[in-house]
């Protein structure tokens, strides 16, 4: 480390040489910069001075350095100077000293002799005075480099120290209960005996009959195998993984994922077994309460001290399957009593859930959820899984428990007597959150059962506004089994269309005024034809009002906006049918703006020829003061002549006071 103060002290002390103002360098067009050089001793080190100049700055007369760089044996530091005066330290190279690539190539030495004391500082004198000072700054930054390196490699090397060997019947218990197992034979025949070996348990057995591909089932482990011919399967791979979970400390423990290949060729019946650790990620206990992960991946080409390093495995592809990355894996549970024993943990249901699942899981989401959800090991223990899975593995779902509760139907906020029902449905966290909207509701058990057998996940709600869950169930599968007998060529492809457009068909008769205690009204006997015939007596309520405000907005503007010149005129539309004439006549979309002029959201305008007032020539958009779009057929640009007449128009009609 270099002494910055005395450095300082030198700086002032000692004034920097000057470049004389007429020197031919500072005019040369390809040199920016100068350097000048002198070997000082400070602080009592031998030290190279490197003065860079500015050339611009030097002509000026500026004779100061921008930088004054300190070269060490093993260590540089650089003095810079602001426009302002001011200075500052860098630690950069003096190849990042400016601001592109090419800097050094355009700095030049201020004579031989400075290049040379380059060369002599350094001792390299194979190269010029710039490549030697670049060189020996970029094995200062690798041996850098190469030092942080190996201080991480050390911790990293010291955080994996209290790791033991792995579990001893690890093996044993990823060939009997996690990889798939075959009857690997010879060869295979339905009509005489085959004599094989189960990779499960690894013994010899003789079957009557065999063919490839068939199931049976091992006479020594009992465990079903997949009869495989070596001769017909040739070269295959099996491959899965599996975590184990050690103990670091009292509040530490550590998930190991284990990768397994099984390879399988034509010369040996039994597979050749690969099985190594390639991530590790360890959960502790922070203060503050919380879990507290970090994970590292083994690295099959970097490190020099150890491969294992902090973080999770880089991919090129998130979305793409890359196995080697993957962290989900069956949980190797006979060490768990033992190794949870004394730490968080220790009633943790790790167990139990996996084996409710028996499918890979990722550990540490687990783990974590176990100390910040108190009420996961309760769920698991009384049978809610996938409620402790969406706990675990999910968010969003911070108000669908009282985790501040000890009593079930408390926790999951239902009624005590609906705990056994939901307990046999193990519901997910969403299928819960449609249960509780119905508290209080008759039959309401009955009803979530016909929705997940349905798969009714909408509009439910807003039917029962309107009947009771019995009269729905009842009505909608009344209807679905009609509809549904063309055999499927309808427009309710699933009981979710049928109550979806059942909840449409009540919308709009509220909105007509029906009565809807009316049972003939609420459950028609054709709900399709029903839906049709409302959608449109709506439609012609809903055209019938539009009229009526299109007629009013065009009766506030009549003869404010009135105009004649150059032989055209405006006229306005009355009804909503000759703007859609309009647009026919002219091939453009005015005719879906019949809304926005009822709305009075804009105006409408037909341009006229005076010669010829019935025939379409240009139609206008007009909002506020403003000119929006003037268009002819096909949506045409406006002539100049058009445009003389609309400019008229704008000023002495659009733009007066009594315009609208």
């Amino acid at each position: 480390m270099l002494d910055k103060k005395a450095l300082r002290k030198f700086t002032a002390d000692n004034p920097a040489p000057a470049i004389p103002p007429g020197h031919g360098l500072l005019h040369a067009p390809q040199v920016d910069y100068i350097v000048r050089t002198a070997v000082k001793i400070i602080a009592r080190r031998r030290m190279l001075v490197l003065y860079v100049y500015d050339c611009k700055r030097a002509a000026s007369g500026d004779s100061r350095p921008v930088w004054t760089m300190f070269q060490a044996g093993e260590d540089y530091i650089t003095l810079a100077r602001r426009e302002d005066g001011s200075t500052r330290w860098r630690e950069a190279s003096f190849e990042r000293l400016g601001k592109d690539y090419s800097f050094t190539r355009k700095c030049v030495f201020y004579s031989t002799q400075d290049e040379e004391r380059v060369c002599g500082f350094f001792r390299d004198h194979d190269h010029s005075g710039m490549a030697a000072l670049t060189y020996a700054q970029q094995a200062i930054l690798d041996k850098r480099s190469t030092e942080r390196q190996l201080r991480r490699e050390r911790r990293t090397i010291d955080r994996m120290r209290p790791l033991r060997a792995l579990p001893r019947g690890l093996e044993g218990w990823v060939r009997r209960e996690i990889m798939p197992a075959y009857f690997r034979c010879g060869h295979t025949s339905v009509r005489r005996p085959v004599t094989g070996i189960c990779t499960s348990c690894g013994k010899e057995a003789t079957l009557p009959s065999a063919a490839h591909n068939s199931e049976t089932m091992c006479p020594h482990c009992k465990r079903k195998l997949t009869v495989k011919s070596a001769g017909k399967m040739g070269r295959h791979y099996d491959r899965d993984t599996v975590q184990v979970i050690e103990r670091i400390s009292g509040n530490e423990v550590v998930a190991r994922v284990v990768k397994v290949y099984y390879d399988y060729d034509r010369d040996h019946l039994l597979p050749t077994e690969r099985i190594y650790e390639n991530a590790r990620v360890f959960i502790r206990l922070g203060p503050d309460g919380k879990a507290a992960v970090e994970p590292y991946y083994y690295s099959y080409n970097r490190g020099t001290l150890t491969h294992w390093m902090p973080g999770d495995r880089p991919i090129f592809y998130p979305y793409n399957d890359n196995f080697e990355a993957v962290t989900c894996g069956h949980v190797y549970c006979r060490n768990l009593p033992k190794t949870l024993a004394g730490t968080p943990w220790e009633y943790c249901p790790v167990t139990a859930f996996y084996e409710h699942f028996h499918e890979p899981m990722q550990l540490w989401p687990f783990l974590r959820a176990y100390l910040e959800h108190p009420r996961l090991e309760h769920l698991v223990k009384t049978g809610f899984f996938s409620l402790a899975a969406d706990l675990a593995y999910r968010c969003g779902y911070a108000d669908t428990l009282d985790e501040s509760q000890h009593r079930t139907h408390r926790i999951l906020q239902v009624e005590a007597e609906d705990v056994p029902f939901l307990r046999g449905l193990d519901p997910d966290m969403g299928t819960l959150e449609v249960f509780q909207g119905y508290a209080g509701l008759k039959d309401r058990q009955r009803l979530l059962r016909w929705q997940l057998d349905n798969q009714v996940t909408r509009d439910v709600d807003q039917i029962l506004e309107h009947m009771t869950a019995h009269k729905l169930m009842k009505y909608m599968d009344g209807q679905y089994a009609g509809l549904r007998a063309d055999g499927g060529r309808g427009r309710y492809h699933n009981m979710q269309s049928t109550v979806s457009e059942y909840r449409d068909y009540l919308g709009m008769i509220a909105q007509l005024g029906y009565d809807m205690d009316n049972s003939f009204v609420l459950y028609p006997k054709d709900l399709q034809k029903a839906h049709d015939r409302v959608q449109g007596r709506l439609k012609a309520k809903a055209d019938a009002q539009m009229r009526r405000d299109f007629k009013t907005a065009m009766g506030a503007i009549s003869g404010r906006l009135d105009f004649e010149a150059d032989g055209m005129k405006f006229l306005l539309p009355t009804t909503p049918e000759e703007l859609a004439a309009e647009g026919n006549a002219l091939h453009h979309c005015v005719g879906s703006y019949a809304n926005r002029v009822a709305r009075k959201e804009c105006i409408i305008l037909f341009l006229r020829r005076c010669e010829n007032l019935a025939k379409p020539f240009y139609t206008v958009e007009v909002r506020g003061r403003k000119i929006i779009q003037v268009h002819g057929k096909g949506n045409c640009d406006p002539t100049p002549e058009v445009n003389a007449f609309m400019s008229k128009w704008e000023r002495q009609v659009l733009q007066a006071p009594a315009a609208a």
